[in-house]
């Protein structure tokens, strides 16, 4: 019996051996960390390539039609704010939109300065200390030009900002 013991002794090893390597080869590896991007800062529009902006009112006051051109941008996004009357009650209030003008130089909208709900208008009256916050980005939606411009409403003429 005692001739057996060393092969005994060998088979379990080589056993063990043979479990412990199956056993780690059907882990998954551990993942190796991924490092964080760094995105590089958004280089801003020089003097020469900022927007030209114009907005026309309606002759009585209620749109605006907003337009903007010498535009170097993917995107753009403007805030038209505002102190006006809305059914009696003061409030700030406003409108706002946003566009894909990839390849585009030129962006122009017509925008009602009020709401409309089924048809119906709620026109936004007595407008006072109103600004026009627009903010251009490019085509990874990094901000590459913003800018706060005020306005003031006079129905029937235009205003270049």
């Amino acid at each position: 019996m005692n001739k057996w013991l060393p092969i005994v002794g060998a088979i379990g090893t080589l056993g063990l051996s043979a479990g412990v390597l199956l056993y780690f080869k059907g882990q998954p590896n551990s993942p190796l960390p991924t490092p964080t991007p760094t995105l590089e800062v958004a280089v801003q529009l020089t003097a020469n390539k900022q927007p030209q902006i114009e907005l026309k009112f309606s002759s009585d006051g209620h749109y605006v039609t907003v337009s903007l051109s010498n535009l170097y941008a993917d995107q753009l996004e403007y805030n038209l704010i505002y102190d006006a009357s809305v059914k009696g009650s003061k409030l700030q209030t406003g409108v706002n939109s946003t566009a894909s003008i990839t390849g585009k130089t030129t962006f122009s909208q017509k925008q009602l300065l009020g709401s409309e709900s089924s048809g119906k208008f709620t026109y936004h009256e007595k407008i006072a200390n109103a600004v026009m916050e627009l903010t251009l980005r490019d085509v990874s939606g990094r901000s590459i030009f913003t800018s706060t411009y005020p306005f003031t409403v006079t129905p029937g003429s235009s205003a270049k900002l």
